[in-house]
C-alpha cells in the first residue's frame, strides 16, 4: 500500500471530503470553545495561509 499517490478524484468524493472537513469543524469548536474563542485570529490565519497555493494553482495555471 502506497499512503502518497498521485489519483484524480471524482468530484462527487472531493465534495464529501471537504463537507467531512466542514463537519469535524464545527464539532471541535463546539467542543472546545474556550479554545476556539482564544485563537480565533490565528485560525484565520491559518486558514488564509493554507487557502493561499490552492488558490494560485487554481487562477494562476494553464487555461486550457
Amino acid at each position: 500500500m502506497t499512503l502518497l499517490r498521485t489519483k484524480v478524484w471524482p468530484w462527487v468524493d472531493m465534495a464529501l471530503l471537504k463537507w467531512c472537513c466542514v463537519l469535524v469543524g464545527m464539532v471541535v469548536g463546539a467542543c472546545f470553545p474556550e479554545v476556539v474563542r482564544a485563537y480565533v485570529w490565528a485560525f484565520a490565519a491559518a486558514a488564509v495561509l493554507l487557502g493561499i497555493r490552492p488558490t494560485i494553482a487554481y487562477f494562476g495555471g494553464d487555461p486550457s
